[in-house]
């Protein structure tokens, strides 16, 4: 499975002796091995680890759909992550919400899990 930034859900933001903590409710996950495959929705956890924000983090401000996001890996921009991903060395992930807010923060590792024991579903209904 791939994790796409773009339409992602964060429910969860948890920040804490430098490490940020983002649970995704429902994370945008596309299909590998077939590009033209519908999306499906997942539960996924991403960790950045030794995370310095550029700016005070809200962690208030980290919730709510995703418009769109990248991270800044071995000079490399990547809106697209395999799933699960560990990436190591420094990382610069910007987040910017529907709502309007962008979170920018710099950290010397990065990983994302599917959470375990949850489902893939086709869409979620509000």
């Amino acid at each position: 499975m791939i994790f796409e930034f773009a339409d992602s859900e964060v429910s969860r933001c948890a920040w804490r002796d430098g490490r940020l903590q983002l649970h995704f409710s429902a994370a945008r996950l596309l299909d590998a091995d077939d590009p033209r495959a519908d999306p499906v929705w997942a539960p996924v956890l991403l960790v950045a680890e030794q995370a310095e924000p550029w700016e005070t983090l809200d962690t208030s401000a980290c919730m709510g759909r995703l418009r769109q996001g990248f991270v800044l890996h071995a000079s490399q921009r990547i809106q697209k992550l395999p799933l699960p991903c560990e990436l190591q060395g420094v990382v610069t992930m910007e987040l910017e919400f529907a709502q309007g807010g962008v979170v920018h923060v710099r950290c010397h590792a990065l990983s994302i899990h599917p959470v375990q024991g949850a489902d893939k579903v086709g869409a979620y209904q509000c």
